[in-house]
């Protein structure tokens, strides 16, 4: 490491480099290709940033690009580069939902280093106000949402604005068949890295769920957020559910925070900043607005709705139980979607029943098996019980007929 890095990793309290910054520090410092496959919170923005910082040089060109797939993840990548980056050199955040005038006008500064979102991006270069010749560099935060069929051609659309013979690196928590077959698709011939859920495992991460009816679920959520010691970031399906929730929680007093891509980017980081700050106990949100959300030490996740998929379900709740430290993972559901659940959670996670009881959190109690009872009339007393032939033909036998005596 470059002394200046070397020294704000001791000031952090740092000590071994994590297993997948260990396996591709050497790779991209050398310049090539590289997909890297680990789970959430194993220290991947640093694996591939701390290299990239060692290579760029400071002379008014910009040299690297990182692609994300949101505002949030962008404006979180561009404090962390802040963080380690030399005073003299020049980063800029371009995402949609900002200015768009006054990033032009910054770009004028003349970055080394640029972090946006595809749209943004595209549209910026498309104006030559972006000036792309001279990049080195283009690494996908987040590769296998930006490769997804429906991001893929804007992905692709913008790395062709760039140089053909530039270094490509794209880092995911998770991967997908276009990003398995990334050479097809992109000009690149990578060197893989890949990190199972098993062998980077995020320390005490406990996986549990509460039955609930549907119509009882923010009845549910409004218990949980009376329990002090707890701080959720909550998941929902869509931006109109999570605007009712929170419409909801409001009208019962329940402070809460809305984190949705449909709100202005000034609005998105108040949300973040309050929740951070533990003035609201509840941050709802949805899938595309969370992806690669840091929220250090978050202490649960909640899937208030169900994901649709494995994927999702390990995007979800890597936000908890990041770099070895403890995390609760919680899902409400319907006493249905409790074996849709045990198909989520990861191969080798238990899952258990909990409860909301007397503001506490607790294992749920076994419920309890009732017999069903046959009614049985009773017989009046005296009456004797006839006897009729079975109606069976095998085992019907006619009376013999009575004939006259002769």
């Amino acid at each position: 490491m470059r002394e200046y890095i070397q020294n704000k990793w001791n000031e952090k309290g740092f000590k071994d480099l994590t297993p997948i910054q260990e396996a591709t520090k050497e790779l991209i410092q050398n310049g090539e290709d590289v997909v890297a496959v680990s789970p959430t919170g194993t220290g991947k923005t640093l694996a591939y940033l701390l290299p990239l910082l060692e290579k760029i040089e400071v002379n008014h060109e910009l040299q690297a690009v990182i692609l994300v797939p949101s505002q949030e993840l962008a404006q979180q990548i561009g404090e962390v580069i802040r963080e380690w980056k030399l005073p003299e050199l020049t980063m800029l955040v371009l995402a949609g939902g900002a200015n768009v005038k006054r990033q032009i006008e910054n770009l004028k500064k003349k970055p080394e280093l640029v972090v946006g979102t595809p749209g943004r991006l595209t549209e910026l270069a498309n104006q030559k106000k972006l000036k792309l010749h001279k990049v080195q560099t283009l690494v996908l935060d987040e590769a296998d949402y930006l490769l997804a069929q429906e991001h893929l051609e804007q992905t692709r659309s913008f790395i062709k604005k760039c140089p053909s013979q530039r270094q490509m690196i794209c880092f995911s928590a998770t991967k997908n068949e276009i990003l398995e077959s990334i050479h097809q698709w992109i000009n690149m011939t990578p060197k893989w890295v890949e990190q199972d859920q098993q062998m980077a495992r995020n320390g005490n991460v406990k996986h549990v769920y509460i039955e609930s009816p549907i119509r009882k679920k923010d009845e549910l959520l409004r218990k949980f957020a009376n329990m002090k010691e707890y701080q959720a970031l909550v998941f929902v399906n869509s931006l109109a559910n999570a605007g009712i929730l929170a419409e909801k929680l409001q009208y019962h007093n329940i402070p809460c925070a809305l984190l949705t891509s449909n709100e202005n980017q000034i609005n998105r980081k108040a949300a973040i900043q309050a929740f951070k700050k533990g003035e609201v106990p509840i941050l709802l949100t949805t899938d595309v607005a969370a992806r690669g959300l840091d929220i250090e030490d978050l202490p649960v996740v909640i899937h208030y709705d169900l994901p649709e998929n494995k994927e999702v379900y390990t995007h979800r709740s890597g936000r908890t139980g990041r770099m070895g430290k403890d995390g609760l993972v919680i899902s409400f559901v319907t006493e249905k979607e409790v074996r849709d659940l045990k198909k989520l959670i990861p191969d080798d996670a238990k899952l258990e029943a909990f409860q909301v009881h007397s503001s506490q959190l607790q294992v749920a109690q076994k419920k309890k098996v009732v017999e069903k009872k046959t009614y049985k009339p009773k017989e009046k007393k005296g009456s004797a019980k006839k006897s009729y032939p079975s109606k069976d033909k095998k085992s019907f036998k006619p009376k013999k007929s009575l004939g006259k005596k002769k």
